[in-house]
């Protein structure tokens, strides 16, 4: 595809993000079958109208619009960043930057990716890492793999359209790290799950524009403090599905659920799943659940 690109002008101090769009990603994006009317579109600087992300309590404004949103049927499958060949695409705010559009509530794109002239980086929301990473003077290596995911008629992928972000994940992505405490006063949950001997998890809803998950774990002893807070009915049903298999409580938010307040500490570990990687909360306390007015 860049047969004839020379990428030595990668070096060049006055090639800039405008000449990686122009040069490199123009083309990358009309051979992925994108254009820009029609079905399967690309949308360049697309607005978004809300200023901010937020997060519970905490807002995030949005300082840049996204270079290119991808549609099809009109929706949003993946979104696109240009950046300088002097600018990191891995580790750096720029990945925290494109993760907020993927997320905002006007876009909800399951997959998001930034190219620097370099490389071409590819991440989905689900997974910290990226799920494709290559230079781009190698594209052919890579490039079945690239528009299997990409192209215009893959239509994204219809059961993930319903999806919550991992808070965890979120807070890593915007600079927190294991000391960062995470107090609620009031969380509900329907699950808790035994992971191995002395060892439990649960997951709660964290509210805001863009509503994410967080996971908690924590010990036997914290699972006691935990469903104190419950009928000895509740507490009974759960100590005893929790001694055996499948080892987990799930409730019928409609008749039950576990209330709680929660004090945690973010974990260090990115763990994964078949699914997507997350990254848990480990629980200091838990406190009897206070309700605020109007909640």
């Amino acid at each position: 595809m860049f047969t004839s690109f020379d990428f030595s002008a990668l070096s060049d101090p006055d090639f800039k993000e405008d000449s990686v769009r122009e040069e490199l990603l123009v083309p990358l994006i009309k051979a992925l079958g994108y254009a820009p009317i029609g079905d399967s579109k690309v949308v360049r600087s697309k607005a978004l109208v809300h200023p901010y992300v937020s997060i519970g309590l905490q807002p995030r404004k949005i300082s840049i619009i996204p270079d290119y949103v991808f549609m099809s049927g009109g929706k949003p499958l993946w979104i696109l960043d240009a950046k300088a060949p002097t600018e990191d695409v891995v580790k750096s705010s720029h990945v925290e930057q494109v993760y907020s559009y993927a997320i905002h509530p006007e876009i909800r794109a399951e997959l998001y990716a930034l190219c620097n002239g370099h490389e071409f980086v590819l991440y989905e929301i689900r997974k910290f890492d990226p799920i494709l990473r290559f230079r781009l003077s190698e594209i052919g290596s890579y490039w079945d793999k690239l528009y299997r995911m990409l192209n215009s008629f893959a239509q994204g992928n219809p059961a993930l359209v319903e999806y919550a972000p991992d808070f965890g994940i979120y807070l890593r992505r915007i600079g927190a790290n294991s000391e960062t405490l995470f107090i609620a006063p009031f969380c509900k949950s329907c699950f808790i799950m035994r992971v191995e001997d002395d060892k439990y998890t649960t997951n709660t809803t964290v509210p805001g524009d863009v509503e994410m998950v967080m996971s908690l774990d924590f010990n036997g002893a914290q699972l006691d403090k935990l469903l104190s807070f419950h009928s000895e009915e509740l507490a009974s049903f759960t100590r005893c599905a929790l001694t055996r298999q499948p080892y987990h409580v799930s409730l019928d938010p409609s008749e039950a659920k576990f209330d709680f307040g929660v004090i945690a500490l973010l974990a260090k570990d990115v763990e994964q799943n078949t699914e997507e990687s997350y990254i848990p909360f480990v629980v200091t306390d838990f406190t009897a659940p206070t309700q605020f007015d109007g909640e």
